[in-house]
């Protein structure tokens, strides 16, 4: 059965993406929001078969938050708090909105006094394991973002939801590249900002409460409906979803269908759409498997590959423009470049897996990223040059 989504959230998990978003049915251009029995809408994290279960980079190309997004044959596979995923073939951007703040308003939670079931942080993992959602869309006003100092710098938002004070990580990674460049975002007294938070995955023990996403309405050049492409046009009815969700976290399995299959069953069918999706999709993006099969000429990026899990990511884009724009235009940077690819393939086999390494490298190509992007190096896909 196909789905439709807004999509909500759109972060990097694992070298790939973890997308998520509320269920919609689209009729003549227009969304309407698909609710459970209670009024809460529906949420739907596309996931693959993977062990983290993130999105491969080539599958959410174009995909960004308010992108609608069908997920074509979608086949539940939620468990305790993450209820809200599916398994896919396939995903298709059909367009990008542009919402005001009375539109994003209707997909709010307004069921749920507090956010995942507590005032606090974070969850432990029984009460995760227990719960049955793991994201809410908030509407706040007034709210602070500041940079926590007291250990590795991290961006954090404070805000307040049905009287309590809440204060979560900020994980939106286009969000926080805006920090990165403009230290005046670091205020207090927000307008109407959206948040999404969700739950992370354990950490020290916890599930931390994340703002996943931090969306601004529009005011002007609004755009709330879709114009679909011809090959799109099929109409999309969504129908009621299985599960029915509950109103708070206790120590019940989460509802399902007398009609879902088996998650083996589930795996197996994922895998098949998948491996026939792949036969017939012209994917962008390069295997990290396949990187040094083209060392002379595209290089690898072999160690920023390493820290951050892939060759096809905003970060490695950026340092691959850089490689083939920049240092590859002097005889010293093409020096370099012979120098990088003759010793890293050695120092990233020997020492890559360890956590010294990523903790000397990650820093420093942190850094460099920041520089470049901040000097207009773009994190868009990118094709290397053959050189």
């Amino acid at each position: 059965m196909d789905k439709l989504i807004l999509c909500l959230a759109n972060s990097y998990k694992h070298g790939g993406r973890c997308i998520a978003g509320i269920e919609v049915s689209l009729q003549e251009g227009q969304l309407s929001i698909n609710k459970s029995s209670y009024g809460i809408p529906i949420w739907i994290r596309p996931v693959s078969n993977s062990a983290a279960g993130e999105v491969p980079l080539s599958d959410a190309i174009g995909i960004k938050v308010l992108s609608v997004v069908k997920i074509v044959n979608a086949c539940y596979a939620g468990s305790g708090s993450h209820s809200e995923d599916y398994y896919y073939a396939k995903l298709q951007l059909l367009d990008t909105l542009n919402p005001s703040d009375e539109f994003l308003k209707k997909y709010t939670d307004t069921w749920h006094n507090c956010i995942f079931g507590n005032k606090g942080r974070a969850l432990t993992p029984d009460a995760f394991q227990n719960g049955d959602y793991s994201l809410m869309l908030i509407r706040t006003e007034g709210s602070e973002i500041y940079l926590d100092t007291r250990y590795t710098p991290k961006p954090r938002i404070k805000f307040n939801y049905n009287g309590n004070e809440y204060d979560f990580p900020i994980t939106d990674p286009e969000y926080l590249n805006r920090l990165r460049l403009d230290d005046s975002l670091y205020r207090s007294g927000y307008g109407v900002l959206y948040i999404v938070a969700s739950l992370g995955v354990i950490h020290d023990g916890w599930h931390s409460k994340l703002a996943a996403t931090i969306i601004i309405p529009s005011v002007n050049n609004i755009k709330e409906s879709i114009i679909l492409s011809k090959q799109n046009q099929a109409p999309i009815n969504n129908q009621p979803n299985p599960r029915i969700q509950n109103t708070s976290y206790r120590s019940v399995s989460v509802p399902r269908s007398t009609q879902q299959m088996p998650r083996q069953i589930l795996i197996s069918q994922a895998e098949s759409r998948r491996k026939e999706n792949l036969n017939t999709t012209n994917h962008t993006s390069k295997p990290i498997q396949n990187i040094s099969q083209n060392k002379a000429t595209s290089g690898g990026c072999y160690i920023a590959t390493t820290i951050y899990g892939s060759y096809d990511c905003p970060e490695v884009w950026t340092l691959r423009r850089f490689r083939d724009l920049k240092l590859a235009e002097s005889v010293f940077g093409r020096a370099f470049i012979k120098l990088y690819y003759s010793t890293s393939p050695t120092l990233v086999k020997w020492f890559g897996k360890t956590l010294f390494f990523k903790k000397t490298f990650k820093p420093i190509l942190d850094k460099l990223v920041y520089v470049l992007q901040h000097e207009g190096v773009e994190s868009t896909p990118y094709k290397d040059i053959e050189w």
